[in-house]
């Protein structure tokens, strides 16, 4: 799965990245605003989910 995160969202989700273990432990950055989510186990990405709601991170994620 793919991770999109949006152009305006940017510096938050760095911030959120830089602070959060369990985030960059699940993902893997491939481009500038692009990570590949590195598990499969439904309630990670559901955490994952939430972290990002919780913190107003416009995203968008693909099955790709």
């Amino acid at each position: 799965m793919k991770l999109y995160i949006k152009f305006g969202s940017l510096a938050k989700f760095q911030n959120l990245f830089d602070s959060n273990e369990f985030i960059r432990t699940i993902l893997r950055q491939t481009r500038s605003n692009m990570y590949h989510i590195d598990t499969d186990i439904k309630e990670e990405i559901a955490q994952l989910k939430h972290l990002l709601d919780k913190n107003n991170i416009k995203y968008s994620i693909s099955e790709e």
